[in-house]
């Protein structure tokens, strides 16, 4: 378990600002990043429903959201279980973020033993832009970098680019993922060494 002050990290954390439509930020708990375990599998889609339903709605049109946001609301307990997806947990039980990376790519299948996968990385909207996101991916980096994964993948939303690019994340170009048949998101495939 990780005990983050997220002002050691970004003192301006502390400036309430819009972050999103609707959404004002206020000043960050301490948190811990801890192992998510299927117990929280109803926190975490709660979690992922505030992100998602706040913050795609600067890059995606309603119609879009409306078909996509089913799929991308329900977390799979395997992935809960597989020891490689983290909560940043504040006091009293309260998720703040969450975000892993697995072997398996988001559809199942698995390639080299070094390449790894980033897995649905969200921060609640109010809390976007203070720090909570980066200190979440930094964690899954190093515990894949201890893995011996010397590259991630990402399948990033078109929102989550510009994080993703400021970690050191390449794009290689944009993809429509396909969550259900019938149903396409425009996503941007990413990658980065370690």
């Amino acid at each position: 378990m990780l005990e983050c002050d997220p002002y050691e990290r970004d003192p301006d954390c502390m400036m309430a600002g819009t972050v999103a439509a609707g959404t004002v930020a206020h000043a960050v708990p301490p948190f811990v990043i801890r192992a998510a375990m299927p117990a929280d599998t109803a926190e975490i889609d709660a979690l992922f429903r505030a992100s998602y339903g706040t913050l795609l709605k600067q890059d995606y049109d309603a119609a879009i959201l409306a078909q996509a946001l089913p799929s991308l609301l329900v977390t799979s307990p395997r992935l809960l279980a597989s020891g490689s997806f983290f909560v940043a947990e504040a006091g009293g039980g309260e998720l703040l973020a969450a975000g892993g990376w697995t072997q398996a790519t988001p559809f199942g299948g698995v390639g080299p033993r070094e390449i790894g996968h980033m897995r649905r990385v969200a921060v609640r909207p109010d809390y976007a832009r203070c720090g909570i996101g980066s200190v979440v991916l930094e964690h899954i980096l190093d515990h894949a970098r201890l893995t011996g994964v010397t590259r991630l993948c990402a399948l990033s939303t078109l929102t989550a680019r510009a994080f993703y690019e400021c970690h050191g994340f390449a794009a290689s170009g944009e993809v429509e993922l396909t969550l259900r048949p019938g149903v396409r998101l425009p996503a941007v495939q990413m990658a980065r060494d370690l």
